[in-house]
């Protein structure tokens, strides 16, 4: 990919659907459906203006071809932001805007967008991802660290793929104070995989046994995380410890 994804069109800074598409992980085909059902939805309200949002284009692929594209301006990539859920909202919001910001302060000489501009913009959409992971699983301040750790630092390899050294480099700057927040009476949690390694069982029993004894019916034991994954207490490892020869037999097929 270019160095510079961010291009300016008539006194606008815009991004090309094809980068756009690749951000959020959509076909180009599928993201130009979904921009033209948009932009159809504005042309029934006189008061909106598509062009604000989406700039009809064009490009030329490798067999020489003339094909469509659309170019998102900052209100564009909003309103595609706005239908995205989950991690993959947080994570395209979150680059985009840096890239905005970077550009904006690179071509228009606001050396502070960068600084507390693109920070104080960064933190808002990330407050709003806590708040909701907190409505989720209000207990779990831990979990809610370790999903801190694990979103910047896929925050820093987007940057690393667009080539943004500086940003991926505050993004993991980022990781590394979330790392070292872990919150007071936070308890240490174990996968499936790590309880295997320590009873000498396959993930897959301990997950099997997790259900026989009880141990993901009791909050104090276990939860799920936020991608569906079991986590396990030091508890939950002291019953699996103490019934380590029958999950061992089990396992073996014994």
């Amino acid at each position: 990919m270019e160095n510079q994804v961010i291009k300016q069109i008539d006194n606008q800074d815009v991004l090309d659907s094809r980068d756009v598409a690749k951000m959020i992980g959509k076909s180009h085909a599928h993201l130009m459906r979904d921009i033209s059902r948009y932009i159809n939805d504005m042309e029934m309200d006189p008061k909106l203006d598509s062009s604000k949002f989406f700039i009809e284009s064009s490009y030329v692929d490798s067999m020489h071809r003339e094909k469509p594209c659309y170019l998102l301006t900052k209100q564009g990539c909003d309103f595609v932001a706005n239908k995205l859920t989950g991690r993959k909202g947080n994570i395209f919001t979150a680059t985009y805007v840096s890239l905005f910001n970077e550009y904006e302060a690179e071509h228009n000489g606001k050396t502070v967008a960068i600084g507390s501009g693109l920070e104080h913009e960064k933190l808002a959409y990330k407050r709003e991802w806590l708040i909701e992971m907190r409505k989720q699983n209000v207990n779990k301040a831990h979990e809610l660290r370790n999903q801190d750790v694990k979103l910047y630092l896929e925050l820093g390899k987007v940057a690393d793929d667009y080539q943004r050294p500086r940003m991926a480099t505050d993004f993991r700057n980022e990781a590394i104070r979330a790392m070292s927040a872990l919150p007071v009476g936070a308890r240490r949690e174990y996968s499936a995989t790590e309880i295997g390694n320590i009873i000498g069982v396959s993930p897959i029993a301990i997950g099997k046994w997790a259900n026989k004894l009880g141990v993901k019916r009791d909050a104090d034991m276990s939860y799920r995380d936020h991608d569906g994954a079991w986590r396990y207490f030091p508890e939950a490892l002291k019953v699996f410890q103490d019934n380590a020869l029958e999950i061992q037999d089990d396992d073996l097929g014994l």
